[in-house]
């Protein structure tokens, strides 16, 4: 019988895409992951959890989001944040490397399927290297997260009263939750405002951030880069980065700094956020606001105090997320890079896309606009249908807040003004699918755009014929 099943599993497994692998791939771990969460022995109470919350804390922790509609902390016993934080890491990691991290380790094969499924999920151009790649990810991923998890764990202990048990356990949570850019806290239901001056925190939480969404691709080559140290010169060894490396370095560092400066004029003042600090920690909560907008999740002053200017930027700065082969969401840091090289190469007036003395090819705009159209579709929708839902929500609210929760559940974020522990069963639904749809739909979408342009190579071309825009 069990044969018969696994065979049945390997024949259905053969006849479907690299994309319908990953989507069903992540329905099944959110469905076990909430099924253990219902358990009596996951929750403090000793008695079952909502399955509607736990559903809800599955796809949030797998779509590395951080929106929780209970308090980590307070709810879940060890074994439940446990729980949480495995479904975390695989979902950072992506499905298919876990299963690839077990073939490898009982010595099984991996075969041509599987590296196009790792393909896919990381939104590679070819097949060569993946299992190597996998090596490289997963090592990187587990001497970074043991770094953090050290630094925060004596931070931890330090800074506040706690026994050196939790302390270790409090650094190894939130270093893999920071990593994996996922943003849920085993503090309390302030997230980590109580660590809002605590500078080691704050910088090991940013730096996990960052290093966790810039992408794998990107740390790869900085990795070459710091290891030619003898060899050339900085300026050489940054020239020869990747086009890719290039556009995905450059946004980040322009929205993180444009960002913070964003944040430090618009909340300054603002006695619910910034206004009661010294000068230098206005500064670091405006840097780390502008870093966990990423796709973190963490805040260390109250999102619900935030200016309606600033709450703005903040659903700008969450729709592009991080880069991509990371583990942060939106539409990524490239897809934004590209979409402004068209833009700027209008203004130049030129008829092609160039970046750093490369020329973009025409499809690459059109993935990056589709990505961009999708991500904001899916927002604009889900923010409607929550205008509806939540009408008669217990939570005060505004048309912005509703943006800020569908912006942060879409792009992975996890951020929040407050509203979600009063979502109806129909708005945690729709918060539920944002999350879903926003993991996986990037993926999804270029997988789907390469397969049909690798099934129609010789289409029809038809005689063009110009419109007018604008």
């Amino acid at each position: 019988m069990e044969t018969e099943t696994t065979n049945t599993l390997s024949r259905l497994r053969r006849h479907m895409s690299p994309s319908q692998i990953l989507t069903i791939g992540f329905a099944a771990v959110i469905l076990t992951g909430a099924l253990l969460l219902h358990l009596p022995i996951s929750s403090t109470s000793g008695e079952l959890t909502p399955f509607l919350d736990c559903l809800f804390t599955s796809t949030s922790a797998v779509c590395v989001t951080g929106l929780v509609v209970v308090t980590t902390v307070a709810h879940w016993t060890i074994f439940g944040q446990a729980v949480i934080l495995a479904l975390i890491q695989i979902g950072g990691l992506g499905i298919m490397t876990m299963i690839t991290l077990i073939m490898m380790a009982i010595g099984r094969r991996i075969s041509l399927r599987d590296r196009l499924v790792i393909q896919a999920s990381y939104n590679q151009e070819g097949i060569s290297g993946m299992v190597k790649m996998v090596r490289r990810i997963v090592l990187t991923t587990v001497v970074v997260e043991l770094i953090g998890a050290a630094i925060l764990a004596v931070a931890f202990y330090v800074s506040r009263p706690m026994s050196v048990g939790w302390a270790i356990w409090s650094g190894i949570f939130h270093s893999i939750s920071a990593f994996c850019n996922a943003g849920f806290d085993i503090v309390g239901p302030t997230n980590l405002v109580p660590y809002q001056t605590d500078v080691v925190v704050n910088i090991t939480i940013i730096l996990l951030i960052i290093l966790g969404g810039i992408g794998f691709t990107v740390l790869a080559e900085l990795a070459k880069v710091a290891r030619n140290v003898e060899r050339r010169s900085l300026r050489t060894r940054i020239r020869h980065l990747s086009l890719h490396s290039k556009i995905a370095l450059s946004a980040t560092g322009m929205l993180l700094l444009s960002g913070t400066v964003l944040f430090c004029l618009l909340e300054w003042n603002n006695p619910g956020t910034l206004g009661e600090m010294s000068p230098g920690n206005k500064v670091m909560a405006a840097a780390f606001q502008s870093t966990t907008l990423r796709t973190a999740g963490y805040n260390t002053i109250d999102q619900g105090a935030l200016t309606e200017a600033s709450q703005f930027i903040s659903c700008l700065l969450m729709m592009v997320g991080g880069s991509p082969a990371g583990t942060a969401g939106g539409m990524k840091t490239v897809t934004f890079g590209v979409i402004l090289v068209s833009m700027l190469s209008v203004f130049r007036g030129r008829d092609r896309l160039e970046a750093f003395n490369r020329t973009v090819p025409l499809d690459v705009l059109q993935k990056a606009l589709s990505v961009a159209l999708m991500i904001v579709s899916i927002i604009f929708v889900a923010t409607i249908l929550l205008c509806f839902t939540e009408r008669g929500s217990e939570f005060e609210h505004s048309f912005l807040d509703l943006l800020f929760e569908c912006s942060s559940a879409t792009c992975t974020v996890g951020n929040s003004v407050g509203i979600t522990p009063y979502l109806s069963n129909i708005g945690k639904i729709i918060i539920m699918c944002c999350m879903y749809l926003g993991r996986l739909g990037p993926v999804t979408v270029v997988v789907a755009i390469n397969d049909r342009l690798r099934r129609n190579p010789r289409a029809t071309a038809y005689p063009e014929e110009r419109v007018i825009i604008g």
